[in-house]
């Protein structure tokens, strides 16, 4: 049997029926579904328009659009059409957005609301290949907008069609696609350089959506809750295809500030997530205690966290169980008390706040992976958890460590390669082993351990080597720094750029007798740069001396995805804040 999504898709539907509620999306405080069997009505007829207009295979079709219905049902109504999906994260700006519709030579572009098409309106002039643009908002209320059609309008559901006519016709379709046929060319947002596109085939999401279900053995009884893009390979692998196809239900998130509220609403077993967010709940949960009124309460919700922050905490402990039941049950019932894992990629996972979560009894599995490879390489156990590794490599996967310490990985997973780029390709994939660019280990049970980026390895005036992340999470842990990156290539010192947490830093400067007018006052004040600077020596006392931060300047604005600092998985974009902040770096270096 080919192992195509189309034909798993059909397969899952004639398994479960057209009644299994699939998709939940939130509007107007109310959730509403869609089943099995509408999903395969929507993608008919918007395979049929598609059909309609002359749209071919190999035609290229762009999405700009936060997670919804709409985004899968053009998707798959891509796939079995052969055309290729093109995913674009709705954080890019106009000239982003110009570069990729025009590299991929997309045809039609559908978006989400107003913002994106004006987005997209603005060059449109440049674009003559791109036909239509459709939004999946109702934006008919706007004059003069500039759409083609509604997603309303394209795709209107025709009772006389029967559902059997529906799924002999998708079947139909579907046994014309092969496993190397091109999915989708996603286009890596990177932390530096032009956007190279990488081209995913059946093959490649087939295999890793295999392989992880085997590792965390999903299965129709799970809800996952969805906030990550799309746009993005871990996601929509992980959170997507693999919770579609094991049968999940998938929540939405309104977006990332609604979380928190609607973690209970939806009661998830599994979030897939990025370090950034659980480093923020573990830090809100540090420090919430402090906000609490004086008494037995506090007293005791201290000692519990402070419990969770042991490293040989035992779970049959008499202080564990009274712990639990009186403040860490209340923790997990703000995620809605069944939450089996967080999942946890795109980043390095902190130990410390891995240990914190399975202390209080949430699992964090931590894995590894690139676009490039549909992304998933390795990720833990959940009967063999190691904090600090990313878990084994999963089945089918062969990884191995080059001479270098550069992580190579080979199997079905691996790219058909960059869009137009065969340069880039040749040098990514030698002899069929993905370059990955990243530095690590096996240890004796076979777990990988990532130990840095190959090409963020800094390297100063000096001649010493540093490693960028390890240095900025040596100072991560202070409550007033909210975000770091650190500056050294070709430089006599190591600085650094602090975003701080403007809370916390109050806090620091009333305990040191410091007054201001206001927050931005502090982030000049003498007195408060050199207590952060002794704090942050004694946290970097163990490091060499050419690793420690010398000097260092906070700065007013935080770093965010849309204003360009992060990408979509909250990676710092180091080129891009250098570049923002060139004379502020400057300014911490002796002029020679």
């Amino acid at each position: 049997m080919k192992k195509t999504l189309t034909g798993l898709l059909i397969d899952n539907h004639l398994k479960r029926g057209s009644d299994k509620e699939i998709f939940f999306t939130k509007e107007d405080d109310t959730y509403h579904s869609l089943n099995s069997g509408q999903l395969f009505r929507k993608i008919y007829f918007l395979i049929k328009y598609l059909e309609k207009n002359g749209f071919k295979e190999n035609d290229k079709i762009a999405i700009i659009s936060d997670n919804c219905t709409e985004w899968v049902i053009t998707d798959f109504a891509c796939m079995f059409l052969k055309l290729i999906s093109i995913p674009i994260y709705t954080s890019l700006s106009p000239a982003q957005v110009e570069y990729i519709l025009d590299n991929s030579g997309s045809g039609i572009c559908f978006i989400s609301n107003s913002f994106q098409l004006d987005k997209v309106n603005s060059i449109r002039k440049n674009l003559p290949g791109l036909k239509k643009v459709i939004p999946y908002k109702d934006l008919s209320h706007i004059k003069n907008s500039g759409y083609d059609n509604l997603f309303s309008e394209i795709c209107v559901d025709d009772p006389d069609v029967t559902d059997k006519e529906i799924i002999d016709y998708l079947k139909e379709l579907s046994e014309r696609i092969e496993e190397e046929d091109l999915i989708t060319i996603i286009y890596t947002s990177g932390t530096t350089g032009i956007p190279k596109g990488v081209m995913l085939t059946h093959k490649n999401f087939y295999s890793n959506v295999e392989a992880c279900q085997k590792v965390l053995t999903i299965n129709e009884n799970d809800t996952f809750l969805s906030y990550l893009p799309y746009s993005h390979a871990y996601e929509r692998t992980t959170g997507y295809y693999l919770a579609l196809f094991c049968g999940a239900k998938i929540y939405y998130a309104q977006n990332i500030e609604t979380i928190a509220a609607q973690l209970p609403e939806a009661k998830p077993t599994i979030v897939i997530t990025v370090p950034r967010l659980l480093d923020k709940i573990y830090y809100k949960l540090q420090n919430s205690g402090e906000d609490m009124e004086p008494g037995i309460k506090k007293k005791l919700f201290l000692w519990a966290v402070n419990l969770a922050n042991g490293n040989n905490l035992s779970k049959n402990s008499i202080k564990y169980k009274i712990a639990d039941l009186l403040v860490y049950k209340k923790i997990r019932m703000k995620t809605g008390s069944r939450v089996r894992h967080f999942i946890s990629g795109g980043g390095a996972l902190n130990s410390t706040v891995g240990k914190f979560f399975d202390n209080i009894g949430i699992q964090v599995l931590e894995g590894y992976g690139l676009t490039e490879s549909s992304p998933v390489i390795s990720v833990n156990l959940p009967k063999k958890n190691k904090y600090g590794t990313v878990g084994p490599p999963l089945n089918g996967v062969t990884v191995r460590i080059a001479e270098d310490n550069e992580i190579l990985v080979k199997g079905d997973l691996v790219m058909k390669g960059y869009y137009k780029d065969e340069k880039n390709t040749a040098e990514m994939i030698k002899d069929g082993w993905l370059h990955t660019g990243d530095i690590g280990e096996l240890d004796s049970d076979g777990y990988l351990k990532i130990t840095d980026r190959k090409k963020a390895m800094m390297k100063t005036s000096g001649g010493k080597y540093v490693s960028p992340t390890q240095i900025e999470e040596s100072v991560s842990g202070l409550k007033y720094v909210e975000n770091i990156m650190i500056i050294g290539n070709e430089r006599m010192f190591i600085t650094a750029l602090i975003v701080p947490e403007f809370t916390e830093l109050e806090k620091l400067a009333g305990k040191n007798n410091i007054s201001f007018n206001s927050p931005e006052e502090l982030i000049t004040d003498k007195k408060l740069i050199r207590i952060i600077q002794k704090d942050i020596d004694e946290l970097q006392k163990d490091l060499a001396h050419h690793e420690r931060i010398k000097r260092f300047t906070l700065i007013k604005k935080p770093f965010t995805i849309e204003g360009g600092e992060l990408t979509p998985t909250m990676k710092i974009k180091r080129k891009f804040i250098s570049d923002l902040y060139k004379d502020e770096i400057e300014s911490m270096y002796p002029k020679i």
